[in-house]
Formats: structure tokens, sequence, C-alpha cells
């Protein structure tokens, strides 16, 4: 090759050269932009059974067949979707390293647990998705750190019960799909506490046979509670829904809507009570719903007669003329079928307001209404002059103190009716006579004071036994008393008793007449047999001649006189000296 060959072939890998280093630099700058701290992940850490797009921050690993979360998830991903597998269980910290997470769909699984703390490190999640699932309970524990959470969905899971506070460590949810829960038999009054943002509930095909306590949504404007059972609305069924806009009813077999039912959602907006068993509505039950511009009330078997001329009218004067709102006539025969808003006051031949049998009282039980009907669409009813009594309960259904009375409003009402056209004044007169006391009463008084009376009568008896018993016992402890006492009188007497010779013991007195012989203490006990001394002797001796001349003494008294018989008798003895009168007793 020649000098000048040589020279033209080196630029030419210079140039190759060149280029390849171009090339290099962009990946080698990409790959050190790779790792935890990046937004870019490399694609072999999707994982294998899962498919990854938009940069990896979708992951999607649906009918794979999963019985657990697949590992090495990428940290970038903001949708992650498990569903439809067999996951059975959410074990903690499962989810920790993906903190920018926003959606996590778990639904149509077989999971019956999610441990404390499942979800931990999912500080970015806004929706968590858990429908369709095996969950008995709901996971309260696993909902700690879940601080931006806006959505959670339970519909279609076995929970029985939802307990108190349920939520409550989710304050930030705003939706909440708690729907087809059919085996749910309890809420708990305080159930939704602590749930002021939310603006969504479903509750709807959950068996309900009354409506929760939901004072406590203060900020809800969507309430979906469609195929319950509920039977009848009650007044203030919905209270401190203040803000609520729409309300579905729809397949709940509602056959009554008390008034007052609707008092407190004056924002509606939009109410469905379709397919139901309503026949007839209360007058005015509307009129709260200010703001109300879409009703549905078809697929209710509507009775179209005077008490469905005011609904027709409010129809036509608040809500735009609509086939399919508002439903049609189904009683009489004759007017199947029509429209509800096609009727008007000269369909009928509704006659004026008239009482046939005024009733002198008139009973209201509490928190009851009384209601008047009629066609007469402007007719005005006045109460005057209510007065209230109290009268007790005939048949108590539950232990009471019979002091105990139910307060029952009694009016004697003067009544106006006011027409357009003619206007009339109707008045029912009101009875002067005194109103007689019920006879229940009278007989519940006579009772008392029977009662009372032998109650007296018993305790005056008692008392009158006590003492009378007191009495004879205090005498009867009298009489034993003296029983037990023996007397011994020494009586003076004038017959002499002649001198005894006096013994060796008396002969230095001076005495003449019998002294009582003297008692000599002495305590067999201290006699020992064995131990007898001359002196021992001696004192023998002495007590035989003293009881030798306490006999003769005895001798002597007995002889002189014959009529005493023992010696525990009474007897007399005359001293030589004086005439004085000794008397001693001994008990």
């Amino acid at each position: 090759m020649s000098p000048l060959g040589q020279v033209s072939v080196q630029p030419t890998w210079n140039t190759a050269l060149l280029a390849v280093i171009s090339l290099m630099v962009p990946a080698l700058s990409m790959c050190q932009s790779t790792g935890p701290e990046s937004g870019f992940v490399n694609p072999q850490n999707c994982p294998g059974v899962c498919s990854c797009t938009n940069q990896l921050t979708k992951v999607v690993c649906t009918r794979r067949g999963l019985i657990r979360v697949p590992p090495n998830i990428p940290t970038n991903t903001r949708y992650l979707n498990l569903m439809e597998n067999s996951i059975e269980t959410i074990e903690a910290d499962t989810f920790r390293h993906l903190r920018h997470l926003e959606v996590l769909q778990l639904g149509r699984n077989a999971i019956r647990q999610i441990e404390v703390g499942a979800f931990n490190g999912l500080t970015s999640l806004n929706t968590l998705e858990l429908f369709d699932n095996r969950l008995t309970v709901i996971p309260s524990g696993a909902f700690e750190y879940l601080s931006k959470l806006r959505e959670l969905w339970l519909r279609n899971n076995p929970i029985d019960s939802i307990p108190s506070y349920a939520f409550n460590r989710v304050p930030s949810l705003m939706r909440l799909d708690l729907g087809e829960l059919r085996r749910l038999e309890y809420i708990s009054e305080g159930a939704f506490e602590g749930l002021h943002n939310l603006k969504y509930l479903n509750l709807g095909m959950c068996n309900l046979r009354e409506l929760p306590h939901l004072s406590p949504l203060v900020g809800l404007e969507e309430l979906e509670i469609s195929e319950n059972v509920f039977p009848e609305l009650k007044p203030w069924a919905f209270h401190g829904l203040k803000n609520l806009r729409k309300l579905w009813i729809m397949n709940s077999a509602i056959t009554t809507i008390e008034r007052n039912a609707f008092d407190d959602i004056t924002a509606l907006v939009e109410l469905n009570l379709a397919h139901n068993n309503l026949s007839s509505l209360p007058h005015n039950l509307f009129t709260p719903l200010q703001y109300l511009v879409e009703l549905h009330l078809h697929h209710n078997p509507w009775s179209c007669d005077c008490d469905v001329v005011w609904l027709s009218a409010w129809l036509r004067e608040n809500i735009p003329t609509n086939s399919t709102c508002c439903g049609r006539c189904h009683t009489p025969i004759h007017m199947r079928g029509r429209h509800l808003v096609e009727i008007d006051q000269t369909t009928f031949q509704c006659s004026a307001p008239f009482i046939l049998d005024a009733p002198r009282d008139l009973n209201i039980s509490a928190a009851r209404v009384a209601e008047l009907r009629h066609g007469n669409l402007h007719m005005h009813v006045e109460v005057l002059d209510p007065t209230v009594e109290e009268t007790p309960k005939p048949k108590p259904t539950v232990p009471a103190s019979p002091s105990v009375f139910q307060p029952v409003f009694i009016s004697t009402p003067t009544v106006l009716f006011q027409d357009t056209q003619t206007p009339k004044q109707v008045s029912v007169p009101s009875p002067k006579a005194p109103v007689e006391p019920a006879a229940s009463l009278d007989e519940m008084m006579k009772t008392t004071k029977i009662i009372i009376g032998c109650f007296v009568a018993v305790t005056l008896v008692a008392a009158g036994m006590l003492i009378a018993f007191y009495k004879l016992r205090k005498r009867h402890q009298q009489r034993s008393t003296v029983a037990a006492a023996r007397t011994i009188e020494i009586i003076q007497m004038e017959e002499q008793v002649p001198p005894v010779p006096q013994t060796s013991r008396s002969s230095g007195s001076d005495e003449t007449g019998l002294a009582l012989p003297t008692l000599v203490e002495h305590n067999s006990n201290t006699f020992k047999p064995g131990y007898v001394s001359s002196s021992s002797s001696s004192r023998q001796g002495s007590y035989r001649a003293h009881w030798t001349q306490n006999n003769s003494l005895h001798r002597s008294v007995r002889e002189h006189h014959s009529h005493i018989s023992t010696i525990t008798d009474p007897y007399v003895i005359t001293t030589t000296q004086g005439k004085e009168k000794v008397q001693e007793t001994q008990i």
C-alpha cells in the first residue's frame, strides 16, 4: 500500500470511532440514572408474570393464577392491578417499597385475611379495591397509615357486621362502597364516626330492615340504599344530612312514607323512589325540597283519586314534563295507564269537606301526625284551643309503677276550611260539660283504698297482739320470781319454851333463852385419811358434842310444838329477854 493510500484510510477509522462513542454516551448516562431513586426502571425489573407499560409505572398481573403478591414490583409503579387471581392473604409490609403507588386493585381474589400493616409504606395510595373477596370482617387495623386514601371498595364480601369506628383511621375517605354485603346483620350506631369528608356511600343490596345511623356523615352528598327492605320511611329518617344532593331508594318495598321524612335533606336535587309499593303520598311531602329537579316515581301502584290530585299539581309546577319520571295510575281500572301529571281536580268529583260524625275527643299519640285529606288543594285546617290530659295506660306492655301515666293529647278543635272560590267556615262545637274521669281510674282508686285499709287493719291487730304478749310475759316472770322465794318467819309467842340445859359451849353465856346452833365452818377437802393426829381426835370429839347438842335442841322443840312437821316449816320461839318481834326471810 502506498503512503497516499494509508493517509486516505485513517480518516475513515476516526469517523467510525467517533460515531460509536457518540452512541455509547447516552446509553451510559441512562444506566447511571437507573436505580431506586430514579424515575426509570430497567425492563428486567418487571415481574415475568406481569406486563408493564408507560415506562413501567403501570403493572398489570390479572388472570395469572397468583396465590401471593409477586415480588420485585418496580418501585416507581403508580398503578398495580392484581385482580382475578387466587390470592388469599395479604401479609404485612407486602407493598412497603411502593411509596409512589396510587391505585391498588385486589378485587375478585380469594382474600380472607389482611394482616395489620399490610399496606405500610403506601403513603400515596388514593384508591383501594377489595371487592368480590372473602373478607368476613373489616380490616380496620390495615388502614393505619393510608393518609391519602380517597376511595375504598368493599362490596360483595361476606361481612356480617360493621363495628363502631370501623373507618376512623381513614378520615380522608371520600367514597365508600359497602354494597352487596348480603350477610350483613348489624351496623353499629357509631360505625361511620370520623368520616366527615365522605361524599358517597353505597349500602345497596345489604338486606337492611331499617336505615342505619347516618348523622355523623355531615358532608355526604350521594346515598345509595336501593334493594333493601324498608316498608316505611319514618319522620326525620335522614337527620343530619344537610348536604345530601342525590338519594336512591329503588326496589326497597316501600309502602308508606310518613310526613316530615325528607325535612332534613333540603339540598336534595335528585330523588329516586321507583320500583316500590307506593300508592299515595302525604300532602306537601316535597315542600321542603326546594332544589329538587329530578324525581322518579315510576313502577309504583299509584291509586289515582282525590288524594293524588295535589301530587299531580306539584309535579306540573316543579318537575319538567317527563313521561318516565312520575309513573302511571294503577287503580281504579278506568284510570290505569294514565300519567300522574295528566290528572287534575276536574278529573274527579271531590266534594267539599264536611264532618259526618264529629268526635268529642281526638286522641293523638306522641310523635304522630293527625291528617285530614281532601281533594281541595287550598284547604286550610287550623286547630284551636287544644287541651292536654293525663290518663293511665290500660294495659302496660312493660312493668311500670302504677303512678306512671302516659300523656295523651285530647283536643276539641274548631276547624276552619278555607276555599279560594267560596270561603266558608265550618265550626265543630266544643262540649262545655266537664270531661268525666275514666272508669278505669275510679276502679284503680277504689282498689288502692281497699288495699291501704286492709294493710292498716292488719298492722293494728299485730301491734295489739304484741302488746298483750309482752304484758303476759312480764306477769309470768313476776310470778316465777315470787314462787322461787321461801320465807321463814320468827314470830313472838306467849307460850314459854322450857329452857334447855346449856352445853359446855354456852356455859359462859349470860343468855337464859334458846340460841340457834352456831355453824362451824369446815372444809371436807382438808381432811386427808392417814394423817389423824391427837389434835384432830380432840376436834372430832368437839364436833360430836356439837351435833349432839343440836339434835337434843331440835327434839325439845318438836316435843313442845308438835304441829311443826319439818324444820323448814315456819316456827316461833320466845326469848326470856324482851317482847320484840323478829322476822327473818331466807331466799
